[in-house]
């Protein structure tokens, strides 16, 4: 098994990606608003240091009478301020795990979703980081077919590996596929959305 961070977003064999305008344009919001909502120290530090400076300015235009001197000195520690909190700010941390928490995460996504970058950006790729590769590789190749959720078709091919070995047969991919294709066919003809469709 490989680290989340060294895989990419799996790609089928047949190149299909899902299409679905609606919850790809959710996907993307949410994507988006967790970039806009990270933690920044931007405006309260932003509004205190232009408050002290104002002050500054008042009292060194009081004091010396010269207001374009105090402009001057406001207008340098202003530039040198901002500087110094562009320097220190660290980039956005975003904890991509809660970027569809509205949808109830990534595992909740149609399974079509395991192959969509997107969906990998708002945090699919942590949420299979613990499945094995096998696992992965086989639900790839079935989640164009099958009518639920990614978990619900990570426990799926889960299922069939373990009736592979209650089998008694030898643990591959394609032993596994076999036994989960059969499963997720026997699942789709009393899927609802598939019923309806008819």
């Amino acid at each position: 098994m490989t680290k989340a961070n060294e895989r990419g977003v799996p790609v089928r064999a047949d190149l299909w990606r899902p299409d679905d305008e609606l919850l790809n344009s959710i996907i993307q919001k949410c994507i988006d608003e967790a970039y806009q909502r990270s933690p920044g120290e931007g405006s309260p530090v932003l509004v205190s240091g232009g408050l002290v400076l104002s002050t500054l300015a008042v009292i060194v235009a009081v004091g010396t009478g010269n207001a374009l001197l105090a402009a001057g000195i406001v207008i340098a520690l202003g530039v040198a301020g901002i500087g110094f909190i562009a320097m220190r700010s660290a980039p956005a941390v975003i904890d991509r795990t809660q970027v569809l928490g509205v949808t109830g995460g990534p595992g909740n996504l149609p399974a079509g979703y395991l192959v969509h970058p997107p969906a990998w950006e708002a945090g699919m790729e942590e949420y299979v980081s613990t499945v094995s590769d096998r696992h992965l590789r086989v639900a790839v190749r079935l989640c164009r077919e099958y009518p639920g959720a990614v978990s619900s078709l990570l426990r799926l091919v889960r299922r069939a590996e373990k009736q592979v070995e209650a089998n008694g047969k030898e643990l591959t991919e394609a032993e596994v596929f076999k036994i989960a294709s059969r499963m997720v066919s026997e699942q789709a003809a009393y899927s609802p959305t598939l019923a309806l469709s008819r």
